[in-house]
């Protein structure tokens, strides 16, 4: 059958993952993919799920775990628009704060910018708000910008004086694909008012999440906070500088006084709710009203960016939960104690899974497809499929590099200064842009230090805009460097376009610390999956975040590259395994002069370079 797809014919796998797609949806079942990076799974899962939705009357909410991925679907809509002809009728919705055209709360903290909106609509302060409410006409050219991307529509909002927020929210009721992100829809707290804002409903809906591996990680986080000794120090001196009485010294004493009780031989413990909670005594709900309402003075007066008293709010927000999956552990961190709160396991945030028409699970990094069938609790419900790369093997030299190891025991400055040069080194081989992507900033902040060539840097905390502008520096005749760490925006999601990356060198394994949080969650998880805890808590999401990270390089048919993974534990069985299951190694004694001959090679016979 014809599916609404937008290019001339399907890559190699595109067309059978069409059919299996629309054959699921069709019995109104989900199904979980699992296909390498560049097989074209936007455009496969939006061609069949159009297709089908069309013919039932169904919406469409393509989900991202990041605002990066957002463009790749709206080009794919807009392809398909004007290939057919058909009135696909999409809006671009990112979250509110980053459609914010209000100079006075765009910059505020997350938590409190929704506070300050709100307060700001409700007393008709925001003037940006009334100019949509109260306006039936919004000019044709900013309706059009809802189909051009999110930052197309903040733009044409800001200069008419209109609410972004507003304007696609209003667009979103009528539209029958809504592009948005995770935490609309897995995020507790945000869920049921987003859908009632749209006026939609999840039941007549297919819901493609894309990135799929993170789908538990991210729910758990949404349950998840902590807060320090330090931090409350912070929020009293913001209560001072606004000179309010209210003194939060009592938490610091609560804090210190179980620190002080339960961590007398070691570094971490476990503690129960009520350690806090009664001490509280029942009155967090005042408590925490006063704290946001002292939040939002302080940064009014100070125009700081964010507040430790806010953070000290939602964090006691938080801690009455009394879901069988969050732990409450108390350390001690360099002298300093530490209360968290941790999800182990979010079974109630993605109980949403089973509320949707379907779903369409994917990502390049969905192995083994029956740990997700069973993390997401659907696997009698659901369809799983595996695909093949597309690309010919010889467009790409994986190799192992084991003379080196990030192991945390093995970590030193020789270390990192071996690391460095053997970058330096590959780098000399490769002739184009290689990203080198690290287990965590420290590691990468130590090897920094000893390369000798101009990087382009990714660093804590940076927001989507500063990432769009470091990705922007890398052009396909460049021949830099750049640093990132896995699991990040950089190295998961981003499609670097016409073979920008030459070579991807993926050094350590993000492996978890094996804190008591960690220790915790593979129990947890132990005793609810028959014994694969360690799998599904510990090695699986590392290699996971490897694999996403390694197959930046080699995005269509054309594209070549050198991908080396630089740590001995890649030849540990248990790794090895899940490496050589997507990737043809290559056993060389010297593996610059296969890199180099590698590139000759594509030199020669392809003219490639």
């Amino acid at each position: 059958m014809e599916y609404l797809f937008r290019f001339d014919r399907p890559r190699k796998h595109q067309e059978q993952m069409m059919g299996d797609i629309y054959a699921a949806l069709q019995d109104k079942r989900s199904i979980i993919i699992n296909a390498p990076t560049g097989i074209g799974k936007t455009d496969a899962s939006l061609g069949a799920a159009l297709t089908i939705a069309m013919e039932k009357n169904l919406d469409i909410l393509f989900l991202t775990p990041k605002i990066s991925q957002h463009k790749i679907v709206v080009d794919a809509l807009q392809g398909i628009r004007k290939k057919f002809g058909v009135d696909v009728n999409f809006v671009d919705l990112v979250g509110k704060q980053n459609l914010c055209v209000n100079e006075n709360f765009n910059s505020l903290p997350k938590e409190l910018f929704y506070t300050a909106c709100n307060r700001a609509i409700k007393n008709g302060k925001c003037q940006f708000y009334k100019n949509v409410k109260d306006n039936e006409n919004i000019p044709e050219h900013i309706l059009d910008s809802v189909r051009e991307g999110h930052n197309s529509l903040f733009y044409a909002s800001a200069d008419a004086g209109l609410c972004a927020y507003e304007i696609a929210t209003k667009a979103a009721k009528t539209a029958n694909v809504i592009i948005a992100d995770y935490a609309h829809i897995l995020n507790p707290s945000i869920k049921s008012a987003f859908l009632k804002k749209i006026s939609h409903n999840l039941e007549s809906t297919i819901v493609i999440w894309d990135e799929a591996h993170n789908i538990t990680e991210l729910g758990a986080s949404y349950m998840s906070d902590a807060l320090t000794i330090n931090g409350i120090a912070r929020a009293n001196e913001e209560l001072k500088s606004i000179g309010r009485s209210m003194d939060l010294d009592y938490l610091s004493f609560m804090i210190n006084s179980i620190a002080k009780e339960s961590l007398k031989r070691t570094k971490e413990a476990f503690v129960k709710t009520d350690c806090l909670s009664e001490q509280i005594n029942g009155s967090i709900d005042s408590i925490t009203e006063q704290l946001d309402k002292y939040a939002l003075e302080y940064i009014e007066s100070s125009k700081a960016k964010r507040s430790a008293i806010l953070h000290v709010s939602n964090f006691l927000k938080k801690w009455p939960n009394e879901d069988s999956s969050i732990i409450r552990i108390i350390s001690n961190a360099n002298g300093v104690p530490r209360l968290s709160l941790t999800c182990l396991y979010p079974e109630r945030v993605i109980s949403v899974l089973k509320e949707t028409y379907a779903n369409v699970f994917m990502s390049a990094t969905m192995t083994p497809l029956s740990m997700y069938a069973e993390m997401f609790d659907i696997k009698d419900s659901t369809y799983t499929r595996n695909y093949h790369s597309p690309f010919p093997k010889s467009n790409r030299i994986a190799i192992i590099d084991d003379k080196i190891t990030t192991g945390y025991k093995s970590r030193s400055d020789l270390q990192f200064k071996n690391i460095a040069n053997n970058i330096e080194n590959i780098k000399k081989h490769i002739p184009g842009n290689v990203a080198v992507f690290f287990p965590s900033f420290s590691v990468l902040k130590n090897v920094n230090k000893y390369i000798k060539n101009d990087v382009i840097l990714q660093e804590k905390n940076m927001r989507n805009v500063e990432l769009e502008r470091l990705i922007g520096q890398l052009n396909p005749s460049d021949n830099k460097i750049l640093l990132g760490v896995m699991g990040g925006s950089l190295s998961e999601g981003i499609d670097y376009k016409d073979n920008t990356l030459k070579g991807v060198i993926v050094v350590g394994l993000p492996l978890a610390v094996p804190t008591l949080e960690i220790k915790a969650r593979i129990d947890y998880l132990n005793k609810k999956f028959d014994g694969k805890g360690d799998d599904y808590a510990y090695r699986v999401p590392a290699i996971m975040r490897v694999i996403q990270a390694a197959g930046r390089a080699i995005r269509n048919e054309n594209d070549r590259a050198a991908i080396i993974f630089m740590d001995n534990r890649y030849k540990w069985k248990s790794y090895n395994s899940m490496i050589t299951d997507i990737f043809d190694i290559t056993e060389a004694e010297n593996y610059n002069d296969a890199i180099k001959d590698f590139w000759a090679y594509n030199k020669i016979k392809y003219n490639y370079i």
